[in-house]
C-alpha cells in the first residue's frame, strides 16, 4: 500500500501545510476614508505599491517585494505585509489630485496612481 517514498512525502506535506497556512494574510476591507488609497501607485524609481479594496496589497522595490499581502493603516503609516515579510511606509502626504492625476507621498517619495 505505502512504499518507502510515499511515507516521507506524506510527512513533509503534513508539516508544510500548517506553515503555509499561517502565512496567509488577514485582510480587512478598506474603510470609506481609506478607499482613496486603492489602486496601483508607482514612484519614479520604479517602486510600486498596489492597494486593493478588499484590504490586500502588494509592493515591489529593488530589494524586496510582497504579493498577496494585507494592508494596515494608521494615521501616519501604511504597512503591507505577508507573514514575517512586511514593509512600513510613512504617509508623508495622503492621496490628492493634481492636474488630473492622483499623487501621494510615502517616506517622502512621490507616487503617482496609474490607470
Amino acid at each position: 500500500m505505502f512504499n518507502r517514498l510515499t511515507i516521507p512525502a506524506l510527512i513533509t506535506t503534513l508539516a508544510v501545510v500548517p506553515i503555509v497556512s499561517s502565512c496567509s494574510a488577514n485582510k480587512t476591507p478598506l474603510s470609506t476614508e481609506q478607499q482613496i488609497y486603492a489602486g496601483n501607485w508607482v514612484a519614479s524609481d520604479g517602486t510600486s505599491v498596489t492597494i486593493y479594496l478588499d484590504g490586500g496589497g502588494d509592493f515591489k522595490a529593488s530589494n524586496s517585494s510582497v504579493t498577496g499581502g494585507s494592508t494596515t493603516f494608521t494615521d501616519k503609516t501604511l504597512t503591507i505585509g505577508l507573514g514575517p515579510i512586511k514593509r512600513e511606509f510613512k504617509i508623508t502626504q495622503p492621496p490628492q489630485e493634481q492636474n488630473g492625476k492622483f499623487t501621494m507621498q510615502l517616506d517622502g517619495i512621490s507616487y503617482t496612481k496609474s490607470n
